[in-house]
């Protein structure tokens, strides 16, 4: 009796309670996004001074799908598939495209690995235990520790039949010993031709300064050092010396109408070189002839000659792992018969698993940063069979450093050289949450729920002491971050109103089933997510049975 006189006195007293739940939220950090999902029922209740709540809240989340920036669905495997795979899947491949334009007098050629699919489905299982405290009849404690499993089951299917390359054959993986040599021997000839030629221009042969022939001759001189400089850049394999890294990975077939091109043109240079006087060239291009496979796309992702450094487009799982606990405080105000309001403040903190760089489709535990959220719950419920919650909250992501790797969203496999570390600062989000609910019977309740969140873009920044010259943009990492969703789902809430075994302290559970219905932003999942939960309350001091309030 005298807990409960008290609890009226603070009632009387709302200025002074006010001041303190700012205080204390204040004092606390306040707030975090709970991993961006909406809590599983709103019944806005706190846990009673000196009870103690354990609870077990595993919670489902999968997709396969998301929301593209015009709102329509599409495969999340979509940046990792291409009907004519080719520099955009490997970006490292750029300079080898303008050397077989610049040698085939083609500008419109582009290089092709054939048909990619890539498949991916995602699902992130966590197993969070909740524990809560009442400090006072206005205000509760609370934590959270998630264990979290990630999954991301991917297939990559390689159709090569249309494929217009193959491995470059200066590379190891090809399996070609004697490819480095021939090059280099080749294009030692070419300068050692288009030198001869320079000397009798210099010495007036070729009617040399002002003859026709004297300006072919020239041209010869031109036309041979560029087919070395596009070699060069075709193949990574300078004249003399190492060869560069990282290699291009390919090299157009030697059936292929550019390999046939590029075979003519080296043999007119060598033509041409001969008919003025120089040696012909006895060395040609080694080019591949056979079409990419699968293990042969692994190979380039895994080969350190190519630059990648990374793992192949496969099944990824990250064992039990903990994810980014939360701490924070719920207090209550304005708290009548029939309607109950909590505000509540909670710290996530950077404690879960990142993602890998080099594992282009990996998933990690959590941000692993600080996150503060600051939210409301309003729940009405006059005692009839028809009741209503709201919630609503908004996260400040605060900012933190990290390794990524800067590319744009659309060219997911990037180069390791292209791993930096980035200043990050996550959007801000905000969530809206409504709860229409019909009791069913005093101790089951069944509710509809319509969620809306929108996350704000990211922003990245170089970090001060990146190298002075790397040239890749950090605002690409930033694109299509911003997003929006709206989710709609239900579920049934157990709660007797006498608690367990007749006593006050009530034991609750419940089953709550969303999923993503409308969105936007490019990257926005397309979310399915199932909630169990399960509370039990324990009495540790004051006395007495009052249920959760």
């Amino acid at each position: 009796m005298r807990r409960r006189s008290r609890f009226r006195s603070s009632a009387r007293s709302p200025v002074r309670r006010a001041a303190a739940v700012l205080t204390l939220l204040a004092a606390a950090a306040a707030a975090t996004a709970s991993a961006q999902i909406a809590p599983p029922y709103v019944d806005a209740r706190l846990v009673p001074r000196g009870a103690l709540r354990l609870s077990f809240e595993p919670r489902y989340q999968s997709f396969n799908e998301r929301f593209a920036s015009d709102g329509t669905s599409e495969a999340i495997g979509t940046d990792l598939s291409a009907d004519s795979a080719g520099v955009r899947l490997f970006p490292t491949a750029a300079a080898a495209e303008l050397a077989v334009r610049s040698m085939i007098a083609d500008a419109s050629y582009t290089m092709s690995a054939g048909r990619f699919r890539t498949t991916l489905d995602a699902d992130i299982r966590h197993f969070p235990f909740n524990v809560s405290v009442g400090l006072a009849d206005w205000l509760t404690f609370q934590v959270s520790v998630p264990i979290v499993t990630t999954r991301m089951q991917a297939d990559l299917q390689v159709d090569s039949a249309t494929a217009n390359i193959g491995l470059n054959q200066a590379a190891a993986l090809a399996g070609n010993a004697a490819a480095i040599a021939q090059i280099q021997l080749l294009l030692g000839q070419l300068e050692a031709g288009a030198a001869s030629v320079e000397a009798q221009i210099a010495a007036g042969a070729f009617g040399c300064p002002s003859s026709s022939m004297c300006d072919q001759a020239r041209a010869l001189v031109a036309r041979a050092r560029g087919i070395r400089s596009d070699l060069i850049a075709l193949t990574g394999v300078p004249s003399s010396g190492a060869a560069a890294f990282p290699l291009p990975p390919f090299a157009p077939l030697a059936t292929s109408t550019a390999g046939l091109a590029i075979l003519g043109a080296i043999q007119s240079v060598s033509t041409d070189l001969q008919n003025f006087g120089a040696s012909a060239l006895t060395a040609t291009l080694p080019l591949p002839g056979g079409r990419p496979a699968l293990s042969t796309i692994d190979g380039v992702l895994g080969a350190a000659e190519f630059g990648y450094d990374a793992l192949p487009i496969a099944f990824a799982k990250l064992t039990q792992r903990l994810g980014d606990m939360e701490v924070g405080l719920r207090a209550g105000f304005a708290r009548g018969r029939t309607f109950r309001t909590v505000v509540r403040g909670t710290v996530r903190l950077p404690t879960g698993t990142r993602d890998r760089p080099h594992h282009f489709t990996d998933l990690g535990s959590g941000d692993r940063q600080t996150d503060v959220e600051f939210g409301l719950e309003m729940a009405w419920d006059p005692g009839s069979v028809v009741s209503l919650g709201i919630a609503g909250s908004y996260t400040l992501q605060l900012p933190d450093r990290l390794v990524r790797r800067v590319t744009a969203p659309e060219q997911p496999i990037a180069p390791a050289s292209t791993e930096l570390l980035v200043e990050r600062n996550l959007g801000d989000i905000m969530q809206l949450s409504v709860f229409p609910a019909l009791r069913l019977s005093p101790s089951f309740t069944a509710y509809f729920s319509g969620h809306y969140v929108r996350r704000a873009s990211d922003r990245f920044a170089l970090a001060p002491d990146a190298p002075a010259t790397v040239v890749v943009n950090p605002d690409d990492l930033a694109r299509e971050t911003a997003q929006q969703m709206l989710s709609f789902g239900g579920g049934v809430y157990f709660r007797p109103p006498s608690g367990r075994g007749g006593r006050g302290l009530p034991v609750e559970a419940g089953i709550d089933y969303r999923a993503a219905f409308r969105g936007d932003g490019g990257l926005t999942p397309k979310t399915r997510t199932l909630n169990f939960y399960a509370r039990l309350f324990y009495r540790l001091f004051g006395g007495g049975q009052q249920a959760a309030q």
